[in-house]
């Protein structure tokens, strides 16, 4: 029998400071959530180094089962962002657009508004991104 979080004990935030290693080999100091459900406890995380540059992304088992066969994989480097976003767009969206991530944290951290970060126009570039792959 496996031991579940209790979904009223998690305390996921938008920006998180890791205070010791993770189990990933890259030297993580920050992670972003871009997708949690509490329910199912999917997640997809991006981890970021002490410049708060991209090392990668992290995805759970479950998202990791929903990908096609040739993009099944757990770890994602940074220049697959795009493939990422348009493969879990609504989940992302939904998401940011909740209250679980505050508008001004947002903006603070990246600079745009949450509707021009996920605007047709983002949108359109991300998808030139991947047909360039």
């Amino acid at each position: 029998m496996t031991k579940k979080t209790n979904s009223t004990d998690l305390q996921i935030t938008f920006i998180h400071q890791f205070k010791r290693s993770t189990r990933t080999e890259w030297p993580d100091k920050f992670r972003v959530c871009w997708y949690f459900n509490p329910e199912t406890l999917d997640y997809i995380y991006e981890h970021k180094n002490e410049m708060f540059v991209t090392n990668g992304f992290v995805l759970s088992d479950g998202l990791k089962e929903q990908l096609p066969e040739e993009f099944r994989k757990k770890y994602f480097e940074p220049g697959e962002r795009c493939l990422l976003f348009l493969l879990f767009e609504l989940q992302i969206t939904n998401f940011i657009n909740s209250e679980a991530v505050d508008e001004y944290e947002f903006e603070n951290v990246f600079g745009l508004s949450k509707r021009r970060y996920f605007s047709v126009e983002a949108i359109d570039e991300w998808t030139e991104q991947i047909e360039k792959l």
